[in-house]
């Protein structure tokens, strides 16, 4: 009986150790461009600051990926989808507020980051490789920010 108990456990460790582990796809149903981390700051106070990951996406079907989350630099933020007049753009506001999670899930130098997606419902991860960090920028107030 012991014996049983021991190969469920062992079992149940196991299955569950491999449920947790995040495989990265080698190829993914839209395109990217360059993608560029800058520091920013607002020029009347010292409290509002951040840091942005800019990437260019060069395809997207939303019926084919949907883009969530990315993870860079120790910490995850959710990513939204940008027309500019640069084209579409992938923008990730890393801020102090947002949350790291509990144990960062890869292991990414500073000019990687990892994009996670919903492909035929099911969630999938990507990794952005040679990220370029720009100079840090200053803005007059949020609103320029914004306005970009």
């Amino acid at each position: 009986m012991k014996k049983y108990i021991y190969i469920l456990g062992l079992s149940l460790f196991i299955l569950i150790g491999c449920g947790s582990k995040k495989n990265l796809e080698t190829l993914a149903p839209f395109s990217l461009g360059e993608s560029y981390g800058q520091s920013w700051s607002i020029d009347k106070t010292t409290s509002v600051k951040g840091y942005e990951l800019v990437v260019a996406v060069l395809s997207l079907e939303n019926d084919k990926a949907d883009l969530k989350n990315v993870y860079h630099k120790g910490k995850m933020a959710p990513i939204t989808i940008e027309l500019t007049d640069k084209g579409i753009m992938g923008i990730v506001e890393f801020g102090e507020a947002v949350e790291s999670p509990e144990e960062f899930p890869f292991d990414l130098t500073d000019t990687q980051a990892v994009i996670s997606y919903v492909h035929k419902e099911k969630v999938k991860y990507y990794r952005i490789n040679g990220i370029q960090h720009n100079l840090p920028v200053s803005y007059s107030s949020l609103r320029e920010k914004n306005s970009r």
